[in-house]
């Protein structure tokens, strides 16, 4: 388990798929990475997936999916994964999600990003932290640039956003350990 100030981050269980399913459908939770109508997945289809991440014997798999569980109550608030690990190259892509509306802005998305950047260094032996973010998303920048991220540059028209029809900017950027190791000692 991962611990934060006041959250913490653990494995996926049984029963999350009730929340997944509820937050993977929904366009207040998915439309600002622009899935107008969220995933589209069944309870069964993220119940399978789900089973399948508990049975895998796969000690450092390419992608993983976490929640992020509030410490106060015990209730799972988001998700966070980390995808597009490459073992050779020292890196890897994380999404993150706080996904209930009552949650968000009260600093749980950064306690819990400052922590899973942390475990990525540490557990995977990471160089490079990397991610992508629509040019839009305003709150995700500041979120990323507060613990240390640095804008690398943006791809015109990378991705489709079903909120606009349109297709849009993409903005990258990425945090190096050695990045990382000087923002840990202040």
């Amino acid at each position: 388990m991962i611990q934060g100030e006041n959250v913490f981050i653990r494995q996926l269980e049984l029963g999350d798929e009730e929340y997944l399913h509820k937050w993977w459908n929904s366009k207040e939770v998915m439309g600002h990475i622009g899935y107008e109508y969220g995933y589209l997945k069944s309870r069964e289809a993220i119940r399978q997936k789900i089973l399948a991440d508990i049975e895998s014997q796969e000690i450092f798999p390419k992608e993983k999916l976490f929640m992020i569980i509030r410490r106060e109550n015990k209730k799972p608030i988001g998700e966070i994964s980390y995808y597009d690990f490459d073992s050779r190259n020292q890196k890897c892509k994380f999404n993150i999600k706080i996904c209930d509306p009552a949650d968000q802005g009260k600093g749980y998305g950064k306690d819990a990003l400052y922590n899973f950047v942390d475990f990525l260094f540490k557990f995977l032996n990471l160089n490079k932290v990397d991610l992508k973010v629509l040019a839009d998303n305003e709150r995700g920048k500041r979120l990323y640039k507060s613990i240390g991220f640095k804008e690398i540059g943006y791809i015109r028209k990378d991705c489709f956003d079903s909120r606009s029809g349109e297709f849009v900017d993409i903005l990258y950027m990425d945090l190096l350990k050695e990045d990382w190791i000087k923002i840990r000692e202040n």
